[in-house]
């Protein structure tokens, strides 16, 4: 009997990225045999990210933004009509679950986990006891897991141990990057060319928070003011400091050397991409960061350029000790980083791309599933 997935999403990929799993192997696994889709919900930015990934052979089905209640009462529905032999949970969450008694069958359920919710030192105590609770629940609830990082293998097989579900199958899985943002048609580069001639461009790509490293990366650049004036930082995103970037960059006199670009439309960042002299993808040296899977890592390894990070968690894992890595606390370790661009000192990451290409992510994961 031919196998069959389907992937349960959660909100609008332009605020959660966890749906990047199920476009980046949606595709690849109709390709060893599947019958896949995907259930998302019913906006402009889903419609328009999973038109361009999936292509006709992925069937898709949107929910309505609606309550917590009825949003688990749509995803049910919509399995049931669906009957997959596999439940891929692209995160868990209250909103992202089904109604397991309703559906009149039993299907495996996977559960994915691309970040630790109760490392994050800024929750409050019940709200950690919740997140808790929520990983916990996670490991009764599924049949499976996939964990994004070492560190939460590790975590989540302690779990697993602590409710006596030893033989809980637990597979190893990052994110990876998908080819078409690399092959893709570079629409701005020409434009981008003529604006940046003459500069070198660091760029970041995320959420524009603290505790991701925005005022580390503004402070290397005004270390490097004076000494590096070509330098250029390119933010891409938003987030809840992105105004607060602004002031701060306004305020150091940073606003002819960092630009906040805000939100970039998915079909101009290989443009920015092929633009960059390099990456950044800071990370803190807490367990919420050695525990989450940072994304853009991926996405920026194909387009063969340093990528500087902090040498903890997965960036560790992918780099070892050819990284080029920087302390988020010491800005001027970042600085160092860029003046060594200057310098002409940097050299080509040494890195085997194939191996995290969502291809190779899938036929890991086909892999997995057969050997249970």
């Amino acid at each position: 009997m031919k196998k069959s997935i389907t992937f349960v999403t959660l909100g609008n990929i332009e605020t959660i990225a966890t749906m990047k799993r199920a476009l980046g192997m949606a595709y690849p696994l109709h390709k060893e045999g599947w019958n896949v889709s995907i259930i998302a919900m019913d906006c402009f930015e889903n419609r328009k990210r999973i038109s361009l990934e999936c292509g006709n052979d992925v069937t898709v089905r949107y929910y309505k933004e609606s309550s917590a209640n009825d949003e688990v009462a749509q995803k049910t529905a919509l399995i049931r009509e669906l009957k997959p032999s596999h439940i891929y949970f692209c995160s868990f969450s209250v909103r992202n679950r089904i109604i397991k008694n309703k559906l009149g069958y039993k299907p495996f359920i996977i559960i994915e986990h691309s970040e630790l919710q109760s490392g994050i030192k800024d929750l409050s105590f019940p709200q950690k006891i919740k997140a808790h609770l929520m990983e916990y629940g996670s490991v009764i609830y599924a049949d499976g897991l996939v964990c994004a990082s070492t560190f939460l293998v590790k975590e989540y097989r302690k779990y697993a141990k602590k409710l006596f579900k030893r033989k809980m199958p637990i597979s190893y899985s990052p994110y990876a990057f998908n080819n078409d943002v690399v092959s893709a048609p570079k629409i701005i580069l020409e434009e981008l060319e003529e604006k940046y001639r003459g500069k070198d461009v660091f760029l970041y790509m995320g959420t524009m928070t603290r505790n991701y490293g925005l005022f580390a990366m503004l402070d290397a650049m005004k270390n490097n003011r004076a000494q590096y004036p070509e330098a250029r930082l390119l933010l891409m995103g938003k987030g809840r400091h992105y105004q607060e970037g602004i002031a701060y960059a306004e305020k150091n006199n940073l606003t002819n050397i960092v630009d906040f670009l805000g939100y970039v439309p998915e079909e101009e960042i290989s443009s920015y991409f092929e633009l960059a002299d390099a990456f950044i993808s800071p990370l803190n040296n807490t367990v919420q960061d050695i525990a989450r899977c940072p994304s853009k890592i991926y996405m920026y390894l194909p387009f063969k350029k340093p990528v500087f990070t902090s040498k903890i968690g997965e960036p560790a894992e992918i780099f070892g000790e050819n990284g080029f890595y920087f302390d988020t606390s010491k800005p001027e370790s970042l600085s160092v980083l860029m003046m060594q661009k200057k310098e002409g000192k940097l050299r080509e990451p040494d890195i085997n791309i194939d191996e995290h290409s969502w291809h190779q992510r899938t036929i890991d994961f086909n892999n997995w599933i057969n050997s249970l």
